[in-house]
């Protein structure tokens, strides 16, 4: 087991006494640990655990704390553990985050650079570079580092420890020092730049789409255009949306008549989409094969039994 240190620091008039709100702290030490083990995790998988520990370290007019990043097996390093054979992976993991160096082809450089403005394209380089264009600038950085981006938690992180913080009354910087070094930041943002760590709201996925021939229940029908009608497949209800044109004109002219409880045989499509929530389902009737009225047929034919 070993470790690596670095301080971070927020500045500003409302840290003059030492003290920062543990409504703002605890979220950005909390993000600080999670952007480092989700980062090394997709470096190298499940082969080493990072953890993050905390030391009290104040300056004159700020609010630091000192972080103490440990890791088995494969050593997490942020700072002072260059010479060390075990090293490697949280060299890239820190430098891939942009806390031991602030040049290019890091995600915080990259924030920074983008502004919260749109890609309007990529471009494959050699060795795992990719560059972006945005209007007429772009920007290098590794693909891997890239796809890193697209990650809701790493985004939330950075929110949580830059942004969340920044956006406070009195406190104007985010810095990341080395304790042996405290005079040159290797990181430093003003207020103004805490909008381009905002994490965006992500795009749903869909992850299952497929169309089967199934009967259903009416539950409970809408005669409002738009209104999603309710349905049991005799286990389960939901609300579908129906998309067959020609049902919906008989529908409204009357053509069609049905009751509760009618069943509907009909082409049914099911999407599954992941959300930032958690699971969605969406149903969509694109045809009605057939419409059974709800109660019940007698078999005239059936042979009764003596009495």
């Amino acid at each position: 087991m070993s470790h690596a240190s670095f301080q971070i620091v927020y500045d500003g008039p409302a840290l003059d006494s030492h003290e920062m709100d543990v409504n703002d702290l605890a979220p950005a030490l909390l993000a600080i640990g999670g952007l480092m083990e989700e980062v090394g995790n997709l470096l190298q998988g499940d082969k080493f655990k990072i953890t993050v520990s905390v030391k009290g370290s104040f300056k004159t007019g700020c609010f630091g704390v000192e972080m103490v990043a440990h890791a088995k097996n494969i050593i997490l390093d942020a700072m002072d553990l260059f010479n060390n054979s075990n090293t490697t992976a949280v060299i890239n993991a820190a430098s891939i985050i942009g806390l031991v160096n602030c040049g290019k082809s890091t995600l915080i450089g990259f924030l920074r650079w983008a502004k919260n403005r749109k890609v309007s394209r990529t471009e494959v380089m050699d060795d795992g570079i990719v560059r972006v264009f945005i209007d007429n600038e772009h920007y290098d950085i590794e693909q891997q580092a890239l796809e890193m981006l697209k990650n809701f938690k790493i985004r939330k992180a950075f929110e949580a420890l830059i942004h969340t913080p920044l956006s406070r009354d009195g406190i104007d910087s985010f810095s990341v020092l080395s304790p042996e070094n405290q005079a040159n930041p290797i990181l430093h943002i003003e207020k103004s730049e805490a909008v381009y760590f905002i994490a965006p709201a992500p795009t749903d996925e869909e992850i299952n789409d497929h169309t089967t021939i199934v009967s259903l229940q009416i539950v409970n029908a809408s005669f409002a255009e738009g209104n999603k009608w309710r349905f049991s497949d005799g286990s389960n209800t939901f609300f579908a949306d129906i998309l067959d044109e020609e049902f919906i004109r008989r529908v409204q002219s009357s053509t069609e008549v049905f009751a509760k409880n009618d069943i509907l045989k009909v082409r049914l499509r099911i999407s599954q989409w992941l959300t930032s929530r958690g699971m969605r389902t969406d149903y969509i009737i694109q045809e009605v094969i057939e419409h059974r009225l709800a109660h019940r047929q007698i078999d005239l034919f059936e042979h009764q039994q003596d009495q």
